[in-house]
């Protein structure tokens, strides 16, 4: 290493030799003498991925429960405890349905409740899934989350609906289609729904969906065409219960509104 001399003069007394002073400078001017010191490491200067998995080796997760967690008229809702352990002071919630990110949050503190809320679901069974992760919050508000040392609960939960049932007989001598319907299951009481179809070899209608009784009957009278074509006629049936749920469209068969052979 080349080392760079600097020489300072001093006043001697009389009678003193004035030599001139060699003066190492290395260690203070660092930059004059090409030292090879390594200057200090600020903290804050390093990756966010080193500073995370220092802090994260010594946070996790203590408790994950659930209080319960249930489906009523589409809607799925769940609640339950959670804790983290010394050094973390929140934490971070996935809520997962059929395998789906359906919802996240965050909760300040070292313990406290989780809740989860959302609609749209249709019947039957479904995953419901939450991933807790520990988090730390510091003074200036930054928030490190702690990504590879969850916390899972899972559970089923079944939305419930209602189930239609449908019987049909046609009335030769009078030309109508006679239908009974009935529901089961869901949230009595139910509203029953009909819809009819008319087709034929090139097209085809619907009246649409329409309230009424557990009853309908639809005229199909023998011989009965439009444009030289004969037409075929076919009940639908839904259930809409108490909540707002529709069981499955339940179909009749098609009666050619025609002459029997």
């Amino acid at each position: 290493m080349r080392t760079t001399l600097f020489y300072l003069e001093t006043s001697m007394q009389p009678g003193l030799v004035s030599p001139r002073l060699p003066l190492l400078l290395c260690g203070l001017v660092l930059m004059a003498c090409g030292g090879s010191q390594e200057a200090e490491v600020d903290p804050s200067s390093e990756t966010l991925g080193t500073q995370e998995s220092a802090l994260c080796s010594s946070l996790s997760v203590t408790n994950l429960t659930n209080n319960g967690v249930s489906s009523y008229a589409g809607e799925i809702a769940g609640n339950g405890t959670w804790a983290v352990s010394t050094l973390a002071n929140a934490l971070h919630l996935d809520y997962y349905v059929d395998g789906s990110l359906r919802a996240s949050d965050e909760r300040p503190g070292t313990s406290g409740y989780w809740y989860y809320s959302g609609g749209g679901y249709g019947c039957g069974s479904h995953s419901f899934e939450v991933r807790a992760y520990p988090m730390v919050i510091d003074s200036n508000n930054n928030r490190t989350v702690c990504w590879s040392s969850p916390m899972t609960l899972s559970q089923s939960v079944v939305q419930t609906c209602p189930t239609a049932s449908l019987s049909c007989s046609r009335n030769l001598a009078t030309g109508y289609v006679n239908c009974t319907g009935s529901g089961s299951g869901g949230e009595p009481s139910y509203q029953y729904q009909w819809n009819i179809r008319y087709s034929n070899d090139y097209s085809s209608w619907e009246s649409g969906w329409f309230s009424n009784g557990t009853s309908y009957s639809e005229y199909c009278p023998r011989g009965f065409y439009v444009d030289a074509y004969y037409w075929n006629a076919q009940l639908q049936l839904r259930v809409v219960d108490f909540a707002g749920m529709s069981s499955t469209v339940v179909s009749s068969q098609n009666y050619l509104c025609v002459d029997p052979p």
